[in-house]
């Protein structure tokens, strides 16, 4: 997640030397005016806060005119008429930190021969002042990698062009290759490899809307408009043409109103989707005497001579735009197989990457270091919304160690990334990034986060296992505040509101230092605007990173050696400390780079350069002291182990670890943190014991830091810290009243006295019982009127092995003197509570806040309240308030989990290029495959509940999955934070894949049985009564309303949901349970907040005796058990089973085949599988005749032409009346002899180029063979439609009631008639179409094709199941197209093929649409891709 604040400031036309305006010529400028704009999210994990910012809206224009004339007119001035310079210096602020000074001291240390490593969501070489170095000539951004895998294409296919350097494209489309470009071709076989990639992979998803706005408008918008005003012409003359109502219309007028009607929907409809639909483009790829080369079809017209040509980044350091603005690089790997295209997912790493390393033709705007390279990492997934992933990260530190390895050294990394977790000293990121900095001598700087201002609040990274990341807070100037955020008044410098603060969650010190956390730099070309403002510590973590490109520069010129350890601390021993700031959000104080700088060189022979100091606190290797678990009355002491640790230890000379020795002085900042004095340490593990004694501390939060100082040199600094932080709360009197909290205040009116972000922290022992909390706050101020004091509201409890945000609550609240303003919010008994109260940094003026926290409860004490199992029968619930308290008890179910097991995990290794950690560490992946089946649309989460919740934290490096349809069009992609985001799924079968990926192939071994969970939102929630009594509870009698509980325990049960409720609230398939919420309290705040997740466990599903693994029941009896039986002539051998009721039905693969019309059995099923039992009236020769019959019919439709014509003439003859078996023909010919056609797919497959010499004659073989089967299918047909009697038909279905007493059997012969006949016009009405349209006769013959559409229309709509196909085909012969298109449509919401497109594209090519045949065509080949999405 990105550390970020971000608004847009659009790049200001200034001049610097306004001494040009008393020259002659006019000269135009422009300054900005001051405006407040809407509050921006602030966005570190999945949860938002508000934040205010301001930015330059308006422009004013001056012009001077004349000689000597210093005049201007038509112009107002706010002020006394003196125009200011600029104070540009600020927009990238440096002053600040020391690096303006610096600079002007050493210009040469200006990040020369040093590299940054950006981990981000991508850099634009582009940009504004990222694409050279101070030379002018150098490239800057020297790698660009994509590590996520967004942006691969999987291009193993190879295709040779033809003689024309011709081939077909991945979408279809057929590419040519020039012969320059056939020429450059160094392949042995001439082959060039071909992929296909989306294009909204490439960019963020607002850029991408706008690029897809502005293509609407040029190439949509006319025609469409055009043809839509046209289509509603055509309605507007038929309707003037044909009055009175249209129900009444006779059935050919009808038509003509339906398909100008559907013409009309058709454009409506492509209208609302365009948005929607993706662009994918061909790409080609082949090696070339300087590399490989890729082109990029961008124009969809397989002209590769206009494609987009790019050479590999790294040999070329090539860009192109794939249209105005955005730009891409490629990368290929494992010798062709992997196309790599770089994109950006978000602006944010081009602006981080300008504020480090920016350099323009301006210094004042200048990045901190402008002579430093940068190597893009792309870590951000565009897939995710440019949330960060494992693979990426593992893949771009793996890419660090590589390029070091070679010599081409990174030599700072900035992560402005991160997120919480729920423990920070474990985790394989973590330990891979401690090997980035222990190993190979990176110094890595991360963001701390946006997520304060309450404690221990420290994203990860930097708080990871070891304190080997430089942590950076937030700090805002004055001439930031003008500049940056045009406030019409300074305030003191200070650190940001929202800026997370330490300590860590075990204690350590996340925050090393804090810097400027707003700029307004560079930021991609696609963005349409040269810089942006952005605010957060993902823009104080780049100053930063740029402040040691500049420390590393000077040191590497002056040939010093050093260290990460040694870089970072300089940067803590020589920071200033700000008095009046927060201490815990600024760490040892604002950067001071010069003062860095001297330290480094003063201590340039310390013998503690090239090592760091380990320092372990207790069992659970914390990195410090942390004390947080309820009142403190007994000192605590703790085992704290220190070690020294040499930078890559293990290839560390043996003499120096024997050598080592410091003698040091421990001293700690307050009285009540004690420890021996002095520590002798060499090589090895010292235990020293810090005691606690807190029994003096007053209620609040204390902070100490015991120091250890080398004797022989103090000046140098601390060699190493033990921070230590003590929470004493505040307890609430126990007794009948609600308990109330009120801060302690000198004020007449108990106040509390807020300045700009003044910070009131107040820490409460939760009460027992207590589950939310009811803060009241007002303005005390007499004279405020209606101005309001803007606060930042931040509660917090840590929770044990849980993140800072299990339990929290962030907002910023007005509150004026006008009203009490409230809040509530969830509280857990029993843990302090963290109540921070900010007065937000830019609100302006003095306020006087009087507040007060009133804790109220109730819940369920008895064990497993919260967890019901149906099994069991009545669930109670022991419930208990904190005082009296109304209860209006509710539980409500909203989800229902499926849980799916993989059917397929796989373990094999990943790339040998990009997937090895050096030395020879192949990383190894599980692939999980689960297949989802939803039977009806519905809302759905998934996640891999054995995994954990938070990246960082993780054993495993990834656990992506990608969710895709039956045309392996993705769907959804999700990670770890996957549980609470719902995709909403049609109808249909889903495949999941699930990537977890470690280099332990051993580890992946043991979680091969790792289910998925599928959690369905329920479209009706279901409700579940309570009850005071036992009886009443089983019998559902008399139910519990409103009551009160007060301080004695009230019971209450639960009765568990009847079959009946379960069955009529659609759950699916195999639910394991369902989940929702329970609450309690009457009060309606309090029910917003208070409440407890429930979850009700179904009993186990019955088990079907006959269903097959998909869940629907067996629809096949097996040739096996039908065969025997066909001989079953008496009643002493075993009866044969009835034929189920598809076993004559065409297969899914023959109904593309046979136009898709089922065929119905004439034995009725009784049971699936079981014995028939004797027909009344029949005899066993009888009833063994039949089943014969049958079985023959059962294998009409799998056989071969000769047999099953051979199969057929034995029923017909034995059984003339037996009309199944005509219609099973039917469908063995169409599968053998007639290839499946839409209308228009069929039509132009006949006019297509007529072919010559023997493909001539080839072709008019089975054109007369395709005559001959429809021939026969129309004679098959009429063999049905004779024999059954229609008009019977009709007057049964005239029926309104039907009393006999065999109606049911009645009805169901009667459906089956129906059904067949149905089917027999159906067939013979497409056969009639496509004989006509082989004669091209289809006017002569459309009088036989409206007497079918007649016939059928009788039974059923033209758009049923059983005549849909016919209808489509009927709907051509009149050239109805907006017809055609609803019935296309119709077949789509029951299965999506590829042939309905092509047809769709085909209806609109023959209206003249042909942009929206250009955007079908696109819809096609981004819903068929031939394989997988790679992860």
């Amino acid at each position: 997640m990105l550390n970020k604040f971000r608004v847009v400031h659009n790049k200001l036309r200034l001049y610097k030397n306004f001494e040009l305006l008393g020259q002659k010529a006019a000269i135009e400028f422009t300054l900005p005016s001051v405006s407040f704009c809407t509050p921006h999210l602030a966005y570190m994990g999945t949860e938002r806060s508000l934040v205010m910012i301001a930015s330059a809206a308006t422009t004013r224009q001056f012009r001077e005119h004349g000689e000597n004339s210093n005049k201007f007119e038509n112009m107002s001035m706010a002020t006394s008429g003196i125009v200011e310079s600029f104070p540009t210096g600020a927009l990238v602020p440096k002053a600040e930190t020391g690096v303006l000074n610096f600079l002007q001291k050493y210009p040469e240390y200006d990040g020369k021969d040093v590299t940054i490593a950006i981990f981000d969501s991508g850099v634009d070489p582009r940009a504004t002042g990222l694409e050279t170095l101070v030379d002018g000539k150098t490239i800057k951004v020297i790698e660009r990698y994509d590590c996520s895998g967004c942006g691969d294409v999987d291009m193993k296919k190879k295709v040779t062009p033809d003689e024309n350097g011709t081939l077909k494209g991945l979408s279809g489309t057929t590419l040519t290759l020039s012969p320059e470009l056939l020429a450059l071709n160094t392949d042995t076989d001439k082959a060039v490899r071909v992929g296909l990639k989306c294009f909204g992979d490439l960019v963020p998803s607002k850029v991408r809307d706008n690029i897809v706005a502005q293509a609407k408008l040029k190439h949509w918008d006319k025609p469409h408009k055009i043809a839509t005003a046209n289509a509603s012409r055509k309605i507007s003359e038929f309707e003037s043409q044909n009055t009175g109502e249209a129900p009444k219309m006779p059935w050919d007028k009808k038509i003509i109103k339906e398909n100008l009607d559907f013409e009309l929907e058709m454009l409506n409809s492509y209208e609302k989707v365009y948005n929607d639909v993706k662009t994918s483009y061909d790409c080609v790829l082949f090696p070339t005497a300087n590399g490989w080369l890729t082109l990029i079809d961008t124009t969809e017209q397989g002209n590769l001579d206009q494609a987009l040509r790019i050479g590999e980044y790294s040999k070329t350091h090539e860009t192109q735009n794939v249209d105005d603005f955005l730009s891409i690089s490629v990368n290929v790997h494992d010798e062709g197989d992997v196309l790599e295209i770089v994109g950006m997912c978000s602006p944010h790493g081009t602006h981080v990457s300008s504020i480090a390393s920016g350099n323009h033709s301006s210094r004042d705007v200048d990045g901190v270091a402008p002579n430093a390279k940068i190597v893009s990492m792309t870590i951000g997934d565009g897939r995710l919304g440019s949330m960060e992933t494992g693979t990426a990260l593992v893949r771009a530190m793996t890419k660090v160690m590589e390029l070091c390895r070679e010599g081409r050294r990174i030599d700072v990394i900035n992560m402005s990334y991160g997120e919480h977790a729920n423990w920070s000293n474990s985790g394989r990121v973590g330990d891979l990034m401690n090997e980035i900095v222990n190993k190979y001598g990176v110094v890595w700087v991360a963001s701390a986060g946006n997520h304060g201002p309450a404690l221990s609040t420290v994203g990860t990274p930097p708080d990871i296992s070891q304190p080997s990341l430089i942590g950076v807070g937030a700090y805002v100037s004055p001439q930031m505040m003008e500049a940056e955020y045009a406030m019409r008044d300074k305030l003191p410098g200070n650190v940001y509101t929202w800026t997370s603060r330490d300590p860590c969650i075990d204690g350590g010190q996340g925050v090393t230092v804090c810097a400027p956390g707003g700029a307004i730099a560079s930021v991609p070309q696609f963005t349409m605007s040269k810089s942006q403002l952005m605010n957060g510590t993902s823009m104080a973590a780049p100053h930063v990173a740029g402040a040691v490109a500049l420390l590393i520069s000077g040191l590497k010129q002056q040939n010093i050696e050093y260290s990460p350890y040694s870089i970072k601390r300089a940067l803590s021993v020589t920071a200033t400390k700000l008095s009046y700031v927060d201490p815990f959000a600024q760490g040892h104080g604002l950067l001071n780079v010069e003062k860095a700088f001297e330290h480094l060189v003063e201590n340039r022979q310390s013998k503690d350069n090239m090592l760091r100091f380990s320092v372990r606190v207790g069992n659970n290797q914390a990195k410090g002291i942390h004390v947080r678990q309820g009142v403190l009355r007994n000192f605590i002491d703790f085992n704290v182990n220190i070690e020294p640790v040499f930078f890559n230890d293990k290839e560390t000379d043996p003499k120096d670890k024997f050598n080592f020795n410091v003698r040091l002085n421990l001293i700690s900042s307050q009285t009540w943190a004690q420890c021996g004095s002095f520590l002798d340490l060499s090589y090895g593990t010292r235990s020293i014991v810090v005691r606690i004694d807190p029994t003096g501390l007053p209620p609040g939060v204390h902070s100490a830091v015991i120091r250890a100082y080398d004797t022989d040199c103090v000046t140098k600094g601390p060699l190493f810290e033990i921070p230590v932080t003590v929470v004493q709360p505040h307890v609430l009197e126990s007794d009948l009243n609600t308990p109330i909290f009120e801060p302690a205040s000198s004020k007449g009116d108990n106040s509390v006295e807020f300045q700009p972000n003044t910070i009131q922290r107040d820490f409460i022992l939760v009460p027992d019982r207590a589950t939310w909390a009811v803060l009241r706050m007002r303005i005390t101020d007499p004279n405020r009127g209606k101005d309001t004091g803007k606060f930042f509201l931040h509660t917090n409890q840590l929770l044990p092995k849980q993140s800072c945000r299990k339990n929290e609550t962030m907002k910023i609240i007005s509150v004026s003197s006008d009203h009490e303003t409230t809040t509530t919010f969830r509280v857990k008994a029993g843990k302090i509570l963290e109540l921070c109260i900010a007065k937000y940094w830019s609100n302006y003026g003095q306020s006087h806040l009087k507040y007060s926290l009133e804790f109220r409860g109730v819940e369920a004490s008895n064990p497993n309240a919260y967890v019901m199992h149906a099994g069991k029968g009545i669930h109670k619930l022991e419930i208990e308030a904190l005082v009296a308290e109304d209860i209006l008890p509710q539980l409500q179910l909203k989800t229902a989990a499926v849980v799916l097991k993989p059917t397929e995990a796989k373990i094999s290794p990943l790339s040998a290029t990009r997937d090895v950690i050096p030395e020879g560490r192949q990383v190894y992946q599980n692939l999980f495959v689960y297949n989802l089946n939803v039977a009806k649309a519905a809302e759905v989460s998934l996640h891999a509940p054995i995994f954990n919740d938070s990246l960082y934290e993780s054993e495993f490096e990834s656990q992506m999955w990608m969710l895709y349809d039956g045309n392996k069009a993705l769907v959804a992609t999700g990670d770890a934070h996957s549980q609470n985001f719902f995709t909403k799924l049609e109808k249909g079968e889903y495949t999941i894949r699930l990537q977890v990926r470690h280099e332990k192939r051993d580890l992946l071994e043991k979680i091969s049985d790792a289910n998925l969970v599928a959690s369905f939102k329920l479209v009706n929630f279901l409700n579940l009564d309570f009850y005071e009594n036992y009886n009443h509870c089983i019998v559902g009698g008399r139910k519990l309303a409103a009551a009160v509980v007060r301080r004695s325990t009230r019971v209450v049960y639960i009765a568990p949901i009847s079959q009946e409720r379960l069955n009529k609230a659609n759950l699916p398939a195999q639910c394991a349970w369902l989940s929702g919420n329970l609450v309690f309290p009457k009060d309606e705040a309090g029910r917003r907040v208070a409440l407890h997740s429930f979850t009700y466990i179904l009993n186990p599903a019955e088990k079907k005796t006959n269903s097959s693994g998909n869940g629907n029941s067996s629809a096949n009896a097996t040739v096996a058990a039908a065969a025997p039986a066909a001989v079953s002539a008496n009643t002493t051998k075993p009866k044969a089973p009835a034929t189920p009721p598809a076993a004559t039905s065409i297969n899914p693969a023959n109904s593309a085949a046979g136009d898709g019309v089922a065929t119905q059995t004439d034995t009725p099923a009784e049971g699936n599988g079981s014995p028939a039992s004797p027909k009344k009236g029949k005899t066993n020769s009888d009833e063994y005749s039949e089943i014969l019959r049958d079985f023959q019919c059962t294998h009409i439709v799998k056989c071969e032409p000769e047999m099953a014509e051979k199969i057929y003439n034995e029923v017909v003859e034995a059984h003339p009346k037996h009309l199944q078996a005509h219609l099973l023909l039917i469908q063995n010919i169409e599968a053998a002899q007639l290839k499946s056609a839409f209308p228009l797919t069929f039509t132009n497959g006949q006019k297509s180029e007529k072919p010559v010499g023997e493909n001539a004659d080839q072709q008019k073989e089975e054109q007369k063979k395709l005559r001959s089967a429809l021939e026969r299918v129309i004679k098959l047909a009429e063999n049905v439609i004779v024999e059954t009697d229609a008009e019977a038909l009709l007057s049964y279905y005239g029926l309104k009631n039907d009393t006999r007493p065999d109606a049911a059997k009645i009805k169901t012969n009667m459906d089956k008639q129906r059904n067949n006949l149905i089917e027999a016009l159906s067939k013979k009405g497409i056969a009639i179409a496509k004989l006509a349209v082989l004669d091209d006769s289809l006017k002569d013959r459309l009088a036989d094709i409206n007497d079918v559409y007649t016939h059928i229309i009788k039974f059923v709509d033209a758009n049923d199941s059983k005549a849909i196909q016919f209808a489509l085909w009927h709907a051509y012969a009149h050239a109805h197209y907006g017809r055609m298109y609803k019935y296309i449509v119709k077949l789509i919401e029951d299965k999506r093929t590829r042939e309905q497109y092509d047809e769709l594209a085909a209806i609109n090519s023959a209206l003249g649409h042909e942009h929206i045949t250009a955007v079908i065509k696109r819809m096609t080949v981004s819903s068929f891709p031939s394989t997988y999405r790679l992860f």
